[in-house]
C-alpha cells in the first residue's frame, strides 16, 4: 500500500522517519511515497487533506481535526525545546508594539503560544522559518520567532532573547510544550496502530545505527555543525516521540479537541 507522507526537512524528522523511508526496517506492506518541506507547507497540505501521514504543527490542529487523528509517536513534545522571539536591536518585548515580527506561519505551534500570551497587537510578517534569521540581520524585521535549529544559534549572531516561549508555557502548565505532531487520515485511521508501531522502530532503528542516518539528516538540515544536529536530534526526540499518552488532557486542550482524537 502507497501512504503519502510528509515530514520537515528538519533532524529530528529526518532521524526519526529515514529509516521507513528508506526500507532499513520492515514496514510491511506499506511503501512511503514521501514529501520533505517546511512545515507551514505542510500544515497548509494537512488544511487540503493532500497527504495521508505527515508531520503539522500543534497550531494547525484546529483546522484539520475533521479529516485527521493524531498519531501518538513520532510527534515533537519536550521541555526546554520551544520557540523563541529574538531582536537584533531590541532587548524587550514592550519595544516591539509598533514593530515588524517574522513568524514562521500562521498555523505554526510559536505563532498560537505567541499570541496566547501576547495577543495579536503586532505587525506579523510570515517568512519560511529558515529565512527569519537573515531578516532580522538585515534589518527587514525587527524581531522573529525562531524554531528548529534557529532557537540554538541565535546567539552567535548576536542576537538578544525578548522571550522563551517555551519557558513561559511549560511555567504555566507544568508540561513539556507540544510543538509537532504527526497526523493520519481519517480514511487509514485503522491503520494507526501499525503506523505507531512502525515510528517507534523508526526511531530506535535511528538511535542504534547514527552513522548510518546521518547522512540523510544531513542532507536537509540548515546547520551542518556537528553539536547542534545532535543538541537538535537530543533535544526533539525523546520520550514523548515514543508515546505521548501522558500529555493528551494537556495537548488536547491547546488544540480545543476531545481526547480521542489521539488514536
Amino acid at each position: 500500500m502507497d501512504i503519502k507522507l510528509g515530514i520537515s526537512t528538519c533532524p529530528n524528522d529526518t532521524f526519526i522517519f529515514m529509516p521507513m523511508i528508506k526500507g532499513m526496517i520492515d514496514t510491511d506492506s506499506f511503501k512511503f511515497k514521501t514529501v520533505l518541506d517546511d512545515v507551514e507547507t505542510l500544515n497548509n497540505m494537512a488544511i487540503s487533506g493532500k497527504l495521508d501521514l505527515l508531520k503539522v504543527s500543534y497550531g494547525v490542529i484546529p483546522e484539520v481535526k475533521d479529516k485527521y487523528h493524531i498519531l501518538k509517536s513520532g510527534g515533537a513534545l519536550g521541555f526546554g525545546c520551544g520557540p523563541v522571539l529574538v531582536s537584533k536591536k531590541f532587548n524587550a518585548i514592550e519595544d516591539l508594539k509598533n514593530g515588524r515580527i517574522a513568524i514562521p506561519g500562521k498555523h505554526t505551534t510559536a505563532f498560537r503560544i505567541f499570541k496566547y500570551f501576547f495577543g495579536s497587537e503586532f505587525d506579523f510578517v510570515e517568512l519560511k522559518f529558515d529565512k527569519i534569521i537573515s531578516a532580522i540581520d538585515n534589518d527587514d524585521v525587527d524581531a522573529g520567532i525562531l524554531i528548529h535549529e534557529g532557537r540554538f544559534v541565535y546567539k552567535n549572531v548576536g542576537f538578544n532573547l525578548l522571550e522563551d516561549l517555551g519557558n513561559l508555557w511549560e511555567q504555566k502548565h507544568k508540561a513539556p510544550i507540544p510543538l509537532g505532531a504527526i497526523l493520519v487520515s481519517n480514511d487509514l485511521i485503522e491503520y494507526a496502530a501499525e503506523f505507531n508501531n512502525l515510528i517507534r522502530q523508526s526511531i530506535s532503528f535511528s538511535r542504534e545505527n547514527y552513522s548510518k542516518v546521518k547522512p540523510y539528516i544531513e542532507k536537509y538540515a540548515q546547520h551542518l555543525d556537528e553539536d547542534i544536529l545532535t543538541k537538535h536530534i537530543d533535544f526533539f526526540v525523546n520520550e514523548y516521540s515514543y508515546d505521548i499518552t501522558p500529555y493528551v488532557d494537556e495537548i488536547a486542550a491547546f488544540v480545543d479537541a476531545e481526547n480521542d482524537i489521539f488514536v
